[in-house]
């Protein structure tokens, strides 16, 4: 079993931010986070990473907090291959007009600055937008 620990920040819409502890683990794809602050903790067993953060964002989105990572970025979205590829942990930072290469694959657990993130709805509609879909 890999086991990696990573510590992370979440924000309010007020500005206040919080921590968060991340404990990445394979196989199987598993996200346990902990916020010490708030005496919450929840372990997440998923198909893969990538699902495994969007149940923690959903939480966090339920207490009022956003997780400031690179997963949670608006042009942050995975391709099937590298998600299939990687267990969900790479995906794209797209931009409008720019074709992808690997140097836009991003670790979805690594930090963002908090003011680049948005819910998993804004992320979803943003990607729409970027693809013109509706």
């Amino acid at each position: 079993m890999i086991v990696e620990e990573l510590a992370r920040t979440a924000t309010r819409a007020n500005g206040e931010v919080t921590n968060v502890l991340l404990q990445v683990s394979t196989p199987p794809s598993t996200l346990r986070m902990r916020l010490p602050d708030e005496e919450f903790e929840r372990i997440y067993e998923e198909v893969d990473f990538l699902e495994c953060l969007k149940s923690a964002r959903r939480d966090l989105e339920d207490m009022g907090l956003l997780l400031c990572c690179q997963g949670a970025r608006l042009n942050v979205f995975p391709s099937g291959m590298t998600r299939q590829m990687t267990e969900g942990r790479l995906a794209y930072s797209f931009q409008s007009g720019k074709a992808l290469s690997d140097d836009d694959l991003v670790d979805i657990f690594a930090p963002a600055d908090c003011s680049e993130v948005g819910t998993l709805e804004d992320q979803l509609a943003a990607m729409r937008k970027l693809f013109r879909m509706k």
